[in-house]
């Protein structure tokens, strides 16, 4: 299942009690914040969670896996999220007991 923007405002707007327009703008206002600063070379950090960063990749040559042509990748920066520890070890805690895999069977 994916969650969309429109699933977290509705999120928002319940645990809130504020309306789904206001939990858009703020939302919205929220990742436009990030992307202004990941844009300005920031780094956001929000603890507990994790951190957005602007990770720089130098120019190379790549193949095609589908016409085997070379080609080349500029320079360049991607964005990056790096999650906090705790967010990964909860995520794997609990999508292993979802599975019903336990550590020992990894």
């Amino acid at each position: 299942m994916t969650v969309t923007k429109s699933d977290l405002v509705n999120r928002m707007a319940e645990a809130t009690g504020w309306t789904k327009v206001d939990c858009e703008v703020l939302l919205t206002g929220y990742l436009a914040y990030i992307i202004e600063s990941l844009e300005s070379g920031d780094r956001v950090e929000i603890r507990g969670f994790g951190s957005f960063y602007a990770k720089e990749r130098q120019p190379r040559l790549v193949k095609n896996p589908k016409t085997g042509k070379v080609v080349s990748v500029a320079h360049r920066f991607v964005p990056v999220f790096k999650p906090a520890r705790n967010f990964k070890k909860s995520v794997n805690h609990k999508l292993l007991n979802k599975s019903g895999l336990s550590r020992n069977e990894e």
